[in-house]
């Protein structure tokens, strides 16, 4: 529903614009991020191109995660990493037990994911902020 709600937003602002390009974002019942849209308005009409690629910024470091959906390996980049805080992903299957600790000792890690296909919790700390990624196997 909240996806209808942000394309009835993004519609409405069509009807002043001409053109441009907008992020809209679908989300669970939970809150959780389940995909992320380039919206382009043409000419007043909207056309959704879905992404792979999401990125967020946290305490002014922007974190990306992709592919999602993977077949195995996905990669974390930070930027900037500060080095002066301690930076470990922890990977989680949908049952909530640990599966994974990795340390990021640089701007891009790799994380393979060697589990069957499903979902995947995935919580990158950087110093004292955490970050949640829900992570779909394929």
């Amino acid at each position: 529903m909240e996806k209808y709600i942000s394309l009835l937003i993004l519609t409405m602002l069509a009807i002043f614009h001409v053109s441009g390009q907008s992020i809209a974002f679908t989300y669970d019942n939970d809150g959780n991020m389940e995909s992320r849209y380039v919206v382009t308005l043409k000419g007043g009409t909207i056309e959704e191109n879905p992404s792979e690629i999401v990125s967020i910024e946290l305490d002014e470091q922007k974190i990306t995660v992709y592919p999602n959906p993977t077949k195995g390996e996905i990669c974390v980049k930070i930027l900037p990493l500060k080095h002066e805080e301690e930076s470990f992903m922890r990977l989680f299957d949908s049952a909530g037990h640990l599966l994974e600790i990795k340390k990021i000792i640089s701007e891009q890690t790799y994380l393979e994911i060697s589990g069957n296909p499903g979902v995947y919790l995935l919580n990158i700390h950087l110093g004292t902020n955490i970050s949640k990624w829900k992570i779909i196997k394929q």
